[in-house]
């Protein structure tokens, strides 16, 4: 086994001296780079804010990557939409009576005054705790005041009207780097009297309606009855004309025949009178050829008379 010599001279050292420098001088720039760190990242949705031992730049650095000044803290603060939500919040009326409601405010951070709403207040989270939460709070309650009777809250125009106020009174918050876009009241719990009496007069109300639809009902049906009774009576009226004018008729058809049969009869009697022959010739007209007859006795004999016999052969 053999080894090869390696010459080791002055130079090699020296040059081995430079490239160990070197190497050492990139390693303490990586870790001065790291440590650091002469850039920051800005992500979407968000502004940054850098301070130097704490004083804050009054420009705010945009979404992106940026090189900056290694010694700077940069704070992120997120300007996105966010809720803010308060439950059961009580809301006095001028009946002295609380109604405890429920509210969402939608609203962002103004990234145009990001860094002094940070320099006055900290970040998003400083700046509802410290201004959105206690002016909705006041805001509410002021307009309640301006509210009559608690129930009064289940109207939709006060409901309306009440966010509108609260919506306008939040945009003062601007000044402070808040932008409040959107106010939802819900969940209106009115006290339990209260509710009890809405309740009483809701179902009073939904009686009234059916007794008046009832009412309308029944009118339909008595005008429908009196229409009817009205084409009856008509109908009726009209079939006894109808009869009455064939009674008439009947009437004067008997009153008629019986002149004309009267009137006959004294035509006939006229004529008898005046020609007694007539009465004759119909007795003869009528005879059958069969003589009447009378018993006497166990004798049956024909009934003739004598008289009328000698007065028909003259």
């Amino acid at each position: 086994m053999s080894f090869e010599q390696i010459e080791i001279s002055p130079e090699n050292i020296q040059k081995a001296k430079k490239t160990g420098i070197r190497v050492f001088i990139a390693f303490i720039i990586l870790i001065l780079i790291f440590a650091f760190r002469p850039f920051t990242t800005v992500p979407a949705g968000n502004v940054g804010v850098a301070s130097l031992f704490g004083k804050v730049d009054p420009e705010e650095i945009p979404e992106g990557f940026h090189f900056i000044n290694p010694l700077k803290k940069v704070q992120k603060i997120d300007c996105r939409n966010k809720e803010l939500t308060l439950d059961d919040v009580g809301v006095p009326s001028q009946d002295q009576l609380t109604t405890a409601v429920d509210v969402t405010v939608k609203w962002r951070v103004d990234r145009t005054l990001a860094a002094e709403a940070y320099k006055d207040t900290g970040n998003a989270e400083a700046l509802e705790v410290v201004h959105l939460k206690p002016k909705l709070r006041s805001l509410i309650r002021e307009a309640g005041k301006g509210i009559k009777n608690a129930e009064d809250f289940y109207q939709d125009e006060i409901q309306v009207s009440m966010q509108v106020r609260i919506l306008e009174g939040l945009q003062n918050l601007t000044t402070k780097g808040i932008l409040v876009e959107e106010v939802l009241l819900r969940g209106f719990e009115l006290p339990r009297m209260i509710v009890s009496g809405v309740e009483d007069k809701k179902r009073q109300k939904q009686l009234a309606e059916r007794q008046i639809e009832e009412l309308k009902r029944f009118s339909t049906e008595m005008e429908q009855k009196q229409v009817q009774a009205k084409a009856e009576k008509l109908a009726a009226i009209e079939e006894a004309e109808k009869r009455k004018a064939l009674a008439d008729a009947k009437a004067y058809e008997i009153t008629a025949e019986a002149n004309a049969q009267a009137e006959a009869i004294t035509i006939k009697g006229e004529a008898l009178a005046k020609y007694p022959q007539i009465i004759k010739l119909r007795s003869i007209e009528r005879w059958d050829g069969i003589l009447p007859r009378v018993s006497l006795g166990d004798k049956v004999s024909p009934l003739i008379n004598l008289g009328d016999i000698e007065k028909g052969s003259k």
